[in-house]
């Protein structure tokens, strides 16, 4: 296996472990909460990350990345647990399919702003990773608003 493929896989159990310990730690009854309407739920916040990283993974395979595809079971959305289980799925099945490449790997990445580019796999995955720091901020702010205590990604 790659060192750098290694290494994102080293980081990424770390950084989704702290996203998957903040998930367990909200109350099953929030996964409707929004802090506004025209803010997404953290149900929604979870089929979201589920849904990208299903992407990407499909991606990685067909060498193609497109977010176009929104399909989900509605149970990620409203059972906390669920969702946590797809995204402990997806990791596996994403930790697999990445062993076996290389980070030069060239792929499609399908933009909805920007349009089609090239990238290679290393790329893509430094895109989930920042994706996944994203969410993380936003389900800072979700928890400090839930008075969840000052949960820290970092």
């Amino acid at each position: 296996m790659d060192k750098s493929i290694n290494q994102f896989k080293k980081d990424w159990k770390i950084v989704r472990g702290r996203t998957i310990e903040f998930l367990k730690s909200i109350p099953k009854d929030n996964v409707s909460w929004s802090p506004h309407k025209d803010l997404g739920t953290i149900g929604m916040q979870i089929r979201h990350m589920c849904t990208s990283q299903k992407a990407y993974i499909t991606g990685i395979k067909d060498g193609k990345i497109d977010f176009s595809v929104k399909s989900f079971d509605p149970k990620i959305e409203k059972n906390i647990d669920k969702g946590i289980e797809f995204l402990e799925s997806l990791d596996k099945e994403l930790s697999e399919l990445i062993q076996k490449e290389s980070p030069n790997k060239e792929l499609i990445f399908v933009d909805g702003l920007e349009g089609n580019s090239k990238i290679t796999l290393q790329t893509a995955l430094d895109y989930l990773m920042d994706h996944e720091f994203y969410h993380q901020g936003i389900f800072t702010c979700y928890g400090r608003l839930l008075n969840l205590g000052k949960f820290r990604f970092m």
